[in-house]
């Protein structure tokens, strides 16, 4: 049975650009992630499961520069949730070198700022 591993690292950054639509919102990151180096990133928020637009899917996708030079490329997707003016994600992405993860992120839109935890899956 697989489970949500120790702690690789905390990560925290800046939001590039928000586009919205009537059907999504669209996220660009950029965020330094400890061994990952600086990571950029796109968040595609889908419409809201619930009937009070509390939360609902998500997707990501995005790419690592590591310290040595290297890239990882990464997809996955997970659940948000508002407070406010800040957005929770919780997601599980597959690295493009077979690792697996999952993320606890906060956005916070009026600070166009965004902090988490990436963990390993065992």
């Amino acid at each position: 049975m697989s489970v949500i591993g120790e702690k690789v690292t905390e990560f925290s950054g800046k939001i590039s650009t928000v586009t919205m639509t009537e059907t999504e919102t669209t996220v660009n990151a950029e965020v330094d992630a400890g061994p990952f180096g600086m990571v950029l990133y796109t968040v595609i928020f889908r419409q809201a499961a619930d009937a009070a637009g509390k939360t609902g899917p998500q997707t990501i996708r995005g790419q690592a520069f590591l310290p040595d030079g290297s890239t990882l490329t990464f997809a996955g997707g997970g659940a948000w949730r508002n407070s406010g003016h800040c957005r929770e994600l919780k997601h599980t992405t597959l690295i493009s070198d077979g690792q697996r993860s999952f993320a606890v992120e906060n956005l916070d839109f009026t600070a166009r700022t965004t902090a988490g935890t990436i963990y390993a899956m065992d």
